[in-house]
């Protein structure tokens, strides 16, 4: 296995984790309801973040990688309340 994919599968290993805890955080109802809506948010992002990772592959063009890093910075600098789906080009 590449040194890239070991690198991806760690990042999709953290995202699934973080995923799981929103998830649990999302479900608790000993939380306020503006610590679950946040919960809700972070399931949201991670999800988006996971499509992202399932479109890397190791032998990505520049213009795909271009477009990659360009969905990554879209998820980054929020979504102003609107849904952000991500998927492969």
């Amino acid at each position: 296995m590449h040194i890239f994919e070991r690198h991806i599968m760690s990042l999709r290993s953290q995202a699934l984790a973080v995923l799981a805890a929103n998830q649990a955080r999302a479900a608790d109802q000993s939380l306020g309801p503006s610590d679950r809506d946040a919960a809700i948010f972070n399931i949201d992002e991670v999800q988006a973040m996971l499509a992202i990772l399932d479109c890397m592959t190791p032998n990505l063009r520049p213009n795909e990688a271009r477009q990659i890093a360009a969905r990554i910075r879209a998820l980054l600098e929020g979504r102003k309340g609107q849904p952000l789906r991500i998927g492969c080009l």
